[in-house]
Parts: C-alpha cells; sequence; structure tokens
C-alpha cells in the first residue's frame, strides 16, 4: 500500500504530540484551581512601574474611569518549548520542521483550561465585565473601571503628559493574589503612556510621486522589487497565506491595494479583515502604513493565496494617539493571529523603543508561532541606533534621538521574530540591483532585555538586531504607492505618493520569504534559524557601506543592516540544492 506525503506527516505530527506528551509526563498536569482571595498574600508581575521621569503627573485617575486590560498567562512546560523550538531548526533532530498545529500547541505548552479560568474568574469577583479566555488560552482579556484595576492589582493609576502625549499609568508594580502567581505573567492595560508607532515617512511629509530624483535615483513601483530582487523564475506566493499586523481601519488600505492591482495589470489578492475589537475603527491614521505594507507585498511576492489585514481596531486623537496601539491590544492582536494560525508569514511594519516601553510582552505568543511554522517579521525603527527621546521629544521618522542612549526598537528585538532594518537601494535603470548601503536610520544594536537566541552568535548576552535589510530609504530609492483620500490620515487628494523607511523593508521580505514558503510547500517555518545556519553560502546581498548612527555595515553581518538583503532566484535554488534547508538529512 502506498502512503501519500500528506499521510506520512499527519502520522509523523501525530506521533510527535504523543512524544512531547510522554516527555512533558507529570509536567503536563493541570494544576489544580486555587481561590483567587485578594485578602491573602500578594505577588509581583513582570508588569514595572513605566519610566514617567520626563513626564507631567496630572493627578490620579479617577476610579469610574475606563481601561481595557489584557492579563497575559505563563506558558506551561517552557524548558520542553525550548528544547522543541530549537529541535525544529535542527536537520539532525527527528522534530526538524515538524509544526504543530494550533491545537496541538495550545493542549501541549498553553496555560490549562483550569489555570485560565482561574484569573477569568478573579477578574469577573473583581468587577470586570466582558473577560475572555483567548482560544488558545495564552491571554485572558477584560473591561474595567480604574477603580477595579486599582484593587484586583494593587496599584494606583494617574494621569501622566509625556512629549505631548496624554495617557494613563500605574504608579507601581502590578500585583496579583498570590494563588495565581504561578499563572499571571503580566498586566497589560494598566498604562497607556507608551504606544507603538509606524516606520513610515511622517504623514505631513507623504510626497506626491515622481519616477526621477536629481541625483538620477527613481522611484519603484511595488512590483518592480520583484526585479530588482530578482524573483526570476521563482514562483510566485500564490500557496502562502500573509498577513498584516496593526491598529485603526483597514477600509482604505484594501482599497488603495485594489487600485494599485487594478492600474498595473496585477490579479487582485483575496483579502479579508479579523479585528480584535468589536466596535468599528473609524481611526484611519495608519493608511499610509498599512496601504504601502499591502502593495509592497503584493508587488514583490506577484501574489499570496490570501492576505489577511489584522487590527486591533480603536479610536484616534492627536493628544493620546491611537488606543488600538497600546501594549494590552497589540498583544490580544498578535495572540490571535498565533491562535488562528493562517498565516504563515506575517508583518509588523511598527514597534516601540525598549527604552521607552515593555519589551516581551507579545513574546510568548510569538514562541507558540514559532512552533507552528509561522515566521513574523518587524520593522527596526527609522530612528537608527538612537531612537530614545532628545529634549523632552520622542524623535521623528528620519532623525536621531538621545545620542546618549543607544537602544533598540520591540518586537524586532524580540528572539522570535526577524528583525528587518533599512537600506539605500541602487539599481540600473532597468531595476537591474547594483548595490545596497546601510540607511542612515535603520534601526539597529544590541537590546537591553531580550536574551540572545540559540541561534545567533555573539559575544553578548542579548539579542543583536536587524537581521536582514531591504530598502527604506525614501528619498533616494522610494516606493511608488496608491493612497485614497482621506482627511484623518492625511492624504488630501487620491493618488500616488512615495513612502518608505524600515515599515516597507519588512513587507519587503514578508513578501519575498512568502515567495520561497511557496516554492517550498510552505516547508520552511521560523526563518531566522536557517538564515544564519547557511549565511556563509546562502545568496545574500552583504552590504559593507553605511551606518546607522553608530554602528557601521561591515563584512558579513552587522548592526546596520544584518546579513543584508538576498536574491530570491538564487535562493530558491540554494534550497533546492540544500535538502537539509527544509527536510531533515538523517
Amino acid at each position: 500500500m502506498t502512503i501519500s506525503n500528506g499521510a506520512l506527516r499527519s502520522i509523523a505530527r501525530g506521533r510527535l504530540a504523543l512524544a512531547l506528551a510522554l516527555a512533558i509526563g507529570v509536567q503536563g498536569l493541570a494544576a489544580p484551581a486555587h481561590s483567587a482571595d485578594a485578602g491573602k498574600a500578594w505577588a509581583l508581575t513582570r508588569t514595572h512601574t513605566p519610566y514617567t521621569a520626563d513626564a507631567q503627573f496630572n493627578g490620579y485617575a479617577a476610579d469610574q474611569e475606563s481601561v481595557s486590560i489584557a492579563v497575559t498567562l505563563k506558558l506551561r512546560n517552557q524548558d520542553v518549548l525550548d528544547s522543541y523550538t530549537q529541535a525544529l531548526s535542527n536537520p539532525l533532530s527527528p522534530s526538524y520542521h515538524q509544526y504543530l498545529s494550533s491545537k496541538d500547541s495550545t493542549e501541549l505548552f498553553a496555560p490549562s483550561q483550569q489555570q485560565a479560568q482561574a484569573v477569568a474568574d478573579y477578574l469577573t469577583q473583581q468587577g470586570f465585565t466582558n473577560v475572555q479566555i483567548a482560544p488558545n488560552r495564552l491571554l485572558v482579556t477584560a473591561d474595567g473601571s480604574v477603580g477595579a484595576a486599582r484593587q484586583a492589582f494593587r496599584t494606583s493609576i494617574g494621569h501622566f503628559n509625556r512629549h505631548g502625549h496624554n495617557g494613563i499609568a500605574n504608579t507601581s508594580d502590578a500585583q496579583i493574589p498570590a494563588a495565581l502567581s504561578g499563572q499571571v505573567d503580566q498586566v497589560l492595560g494598566l498604562q497607556t503612556l507608551y504606544q507603538a508607532r509606524s516606520f513610515a515617512v511622517p504623514a505631513g511629509q507623504v510626497r506626491p510621486a515622481y519616477t526621477t530624483t536629481s541625483s538620477g535615483a527613481h522611484g519603484y513601483y511595488p512590483q518592480e522589487f520583484a526585479t530588482v530582487y530578482h524573483a526570476g523564475t521563482t514562483p510566485t506566493a500564490s500557496k502562502t497565506t500573509v498577513a498584516i499586523l496593526g491598529w485603526g481601519s483597514m477600509t482604505n488600505a484594501i482599497k488603495d491595494l485594489s487600485k494599485f492591482e487594478s492600474d498595473q495589470g496585477i490579479t487582485a489578492v483575496s483579502t479579508s479583515t479579523v479585528s480584535t475589537s468589536t466596535k468599528t475603527s473609524t481611526d484611519d491614521s495608519g493608511q499610509g502604513e498599512w496601504g504601502m505594507d499591502a502593495q509592497a507585498i503584493v508587488g514583490i511576492s506577484g501574489s499570496v493565496k490570501q492576505l489577511i489585514f489584522y487590527t486591533s481596531g480603536g479610536t484616534y486623537s492627536s493628544s493620546s494617539g491611537s488606543s488600538g496601539a497600546t501594549n494590552s491590544a497589540l498583544a490580544t492582536l498578535i495572540n490571535k493571529a498565533v491562535s488562528d494560525n493562517s498565516a504563515k508569514v506575517l508583518n509588523m511594519s511598527w514597534g516601540l523603543p525598549e527604552c521607552d516601553g515593555t519589551p516581551g510582552f507579545a513574546d510568548s505568543a510569538f514562541k507558540l508561532g514559532v512552533s507552528q511554522g509561522q515566521t513574523f517579521s518587524a520593522a527596526t525603527g527609522d530612528n537608527g541606533s538612537y531612537p530614545c527621546p532628545v529634549n523632552g521629544s520622542a524623535p521623528e521618522n528620519g532623525a536621531y534621538g538621545s545620542k546618549s542612549t543607544l537602544s533598540v526598537n520591540y518586537p524586532a528585538s524580540s528572539p522570535y521574530v526577524v528583525a528587518a532594518g533599512g537600506t539605500t537601494l541602487n539599481t540600473t535603470t532597468a531595476d537591474a540591483y547594483t548595490s545596497e548601503a546601510s540607511w542612515p536610520y535603520s534601526g539597529g544594536g544590541v537590546s537591553s532585555s531580550e536574551a540572545r537566541p540559540s541561534w545567533q552568535p555573539s559575544s553578548y548576552p542579548h539579542r543583536e538586531i536587524p537581521d536582514v535589510a531591504f530598502n527604506a530609504d525614501w528619498t533616494n530609492s522610494p516606493i511608488i504607492v496608491y493612497f485614497t483620500a482621506s482627511s484623518t490620515s492625511g492624504i488630501s487628494q487620491s493618488g500616488y505618493y512615495l513612502n518608505g523607511g524600515t515599515s516597507l523593508a519588512s513587507p519587503l521580505f514578508v513578501g519575498a520569504w512568502a515567495r520561497l514558503e511557496s516554492a517550498n510547500n510552505n516547508g520552511l517555518g521560523f526563518a531566522a534559524p536557517a538564515l544564519y545556519s547557511y549565511a556563509s553560502t546562502f545568496p545574500f546581498h552583504d552590504v559593507t557601506t553605511g551606518n546607522n548612527g553608530y554602528y557601521s555595515a561591515t563584512a558579513g553581518r552587522d548592526n546596520a543592516t544584518g546579513w543584508g538583503s538576498f536574491d530570491i532566484q538564487a535562493a530558491n535554488s540554494f534550497i533546492t540544492a540544500n535538502p537539509g534547508f527544509v527536510t531533515a538529512t538523517n
């Protein structure tokens, strides 16, 4: 009897799940539910007091003010999960590329139903409403009041203004009853002072498109990047589902993509929108970002099976930013994409400096994503190696912040994410690749808190970024994208505009990697370990000129441009010639 490859994979995965369950043994037994008695002992969480020394305190928040929180829970069997994610990228391991389904990753490594329910019950007892346990049980979301949060997490909450931005912040470390300490990791939503931002041309500086600059350089329509990075005969990404993660309304971004496809004669890609909010969002402040992401991905990939727009929704105000860009909203969004496990490659063209926020807030979700074979990519930022505030203000994209503080942006700094830095691109007039140099404002450096992953050789104990770098220079090598007029996004007239930033570099990598995934039956998994393992012979474009303010581009990997970009067709040929890149050789 002949057994199909698909059946063999199913059998292998079934055996893997059984082997993992046996390896976990008694560790995997659900912890007994405890009574959450708020009047007993308390324990600290990983939610600490935000830095507010440079912020103006405007009094304590009133108890009746509303808050929305996301309580992230601890993974179970973390040692086993860490070993398993390493085995996934080891060709000599029987677990090599044996990715888990969302159901299996939840059953083996997510908190138990009892643990999640104990947290949900506690929130309900404290007066929170709309208490929801995520399908993979990795977090519990709820709506409530400042008074309920103050009582539930034994902290006060104040109003602050920082660099012109209004928000709330907890004034002491968040605590939970000791009986819940075994399952609660962080409490997100107690502060909205620090928010993620996208890394593209500032809205007020977006310029109408041109084709040639005074220096002789030119702008590139999205599909031209398939020529620049030499997709050649590599199949399109028509077998791979890709996702864009962001906030606010995605309506105009989808319209922009459709108009671009129609104008450029590109077959329309199937799109869908998944929102973690039950309220319709009118926040179009990110249109220029999400529209560019979509057009760049479709342009360089040639096509995708489906493009999913994940949004946390939210509202926008000039003084408090977007409510969809808070840590609690984004953690919920990321976990939704992991729990769905629909998209193979996922783009995040945003971040926040580690000196400003709470790095690591979504690492547990990213880690489960790696176990499922997902690749998340994040832009490294548009402030070079200096993203921290200077003279009381956060730097604009395309400018340096405080040169007394080196820092990097999260989630690019996560060990479970591919960090995409930016370059200035040089080509012939026919779009043939010539060279790249480090874009001066490409984020990169050494994390202050994220541990160095096993696959990244380094003399530092912490994660270094970027891993790769693609075009980002909005002045000398910008992308030409279509935007629909929108008063809230700053686009006054519909038409083609110039854009860029590392918010372009990340979707270019995502589209290129999706193309390689489709050519290899979606079997590549998390990109970073293989890229590092084969780096010495992989067809990277090594960038050796330029710097990002502090770090210089040098031969080999560096903190300005990582390994550089790559030739797509040569990469696909390399993968074909090196079976260990996709399937175990032992």
